[in-house]
């Protein structure tokens, strides 16, 4: 009977031990997990979590084992302490380290292998976690490509049986922005063909048009451009279109979460049609109007963020803008899925002096694509 009772007595022991060591395990590993957390003050208020970016005006912030992103306005900010490491890209330099406080709301303090550096957020390139603390894709893709950003959407759809479909569209928008210099490239591709058991294959789609050109700011906010636009759109008879521009623009932002960039300039249009002997090359200079916008709703129910961005580009001759012109809009919305991954709804529209009345000015699209954001 003792021997028995002296059994339990050990065995409920092992169980109390077992279940202390492991409770003081859960525990430790919940500290050092609160450890590793970055630390603002915010009008009295401690806020623990991660930094996620680092804006013009605010600091984004994700609160620990909570979904959203918080915008902190800098002058609402009383100290700043990361546990994280972040690599800060500014003025041509690079350096790792730790934020130890925000100076003049203007300025972080970054300690990095003992030395301190000040740093103005208005001359930040790029902000991204260090990849030993974070070693996620996007966050990888973040620090291999530092100054540049954008996205990659495309949309398929094939069909097979009687009727016989094949349609592709793609969507491409890159920026790269280092110092004063801030390139872009915009792409859009659409490709359709239909056919069925008693007609033979009619391309309906099969267009091109990609914008690239560089921007340089001699200020925070001004900036002067030099560009090209070339394009091609075979159904409606464009072999080849080129459009060299240059001019003059300016950011203006909207609250804290977007930006409009007008434009105007000048501007040399070169297209050659397919029926050359119907229509011959086309050439003449014209004005330049544009303006390029970008608008990130946040904390939506639901989907977290809705990014909406657009362009609008118009082309009149200079000589009669009544028979010669170009017009281009595109307008995107963007609603992330998971991690870098998103979707995409697309529109535009286009407009020029087509010299084929059969084919006419006007036309539009609307694509619904599935991509990538880095």
């Amino acid at each position: 009977m003792r021997t028995d009772l002296k059994r339990v007595f050990v065995s409920w022991v092992f169980i109390f031990a077992s279940f202390s060591y492991a409770n003081a395990a859960v525990t430790k590993a919940n500290h050092d997990k609160e450890v590793l957390m970055d630390t603002v003050h915010v009008n009295g208020m401690v806020l623990k979590g991660k930094i996620t970016k680092v804006n013009a005006t605010t600091l984004s912030f994700q609160l620990a084992n909570i979904d959203g992103i918080n915008h902190i306005p800098y002058k609402d900010i009383d100290a700043i302490e990361t546990t994280y490491r972040y690599n800060i890209f500014y003025e041509n330099e690079k350096v790792t380290g730790t934020i130890v406080g925000l100076v003049d709301q203007d300025s972080l303090e970054v300690n990095s292998n003992g030395k301190t550096t000040l740093i103005r957020i208005d001359s930040i390139d790029h902000f991204a976690m260090s990849q030993e603390d974070d070693g996620s894709r996007k966050n990888h893709v973040n620090n291999t490509l530092p100054y540049t950003s954008g996205n990659f959407h495309v949309g398929l759809e094939l069909e097979s049986g009687s009727n016989v479909k094949n349609k592709t569209n793609m969507n491409t928008n890159i920026t790269r922005k280092k110092g004063n210099n801030e390139g872009y490239l915009h792409l859009l591709y659409a490709y359709e063909s239909t056919k069925t058991a008693d007609t033979a294959e009619v391309i309906n789609k099969n267009e091109l048009s990609m914008a690239l050109g560089n921007r340089y700011y001699y200020d925070a906010d001004n900036f002067f451009f030099g560009g090209l636009l070339g394009e091609y759109d075979r159904p409606r008879e464009i072999d080849l279109r080129l459009v060299p521009n240059a001019g003059y623009g300016r950011d203006y932002k909207l609250g804290k979460d977007g930006l409009i960039k007008p434009q105007i300039g000048l501007a040399y249009v070169w297209t050659r049609y397919l029926q050359e002997d119907i229509y011959p090359d086309s050439s003449y200079v014209a004005g330049l109007l544009g303006i390029n916008g970008k608008y990130t709703f946040n904390d939506v129910k639901f989907i977290e963020t809705l990014t909406v961005d657009g362009r609008y580009i118009f082309y009149p001759s200079l000589e009669d803008f009544n028979e010669e012109w170009i017009s281009r809009a595109n307008m995107g919305l963007t609603v992330p899925l998971y991690g870098f991954l998103t979707m995409r709804f697309d529109f535009l529209w286009i407009n020029d002096s087509n010299p084929d009345p059969s084919i006419g000015n006007n036309k539009t699209q609307t694509n619904l694509m599935f991509g990538v954001d880095f």
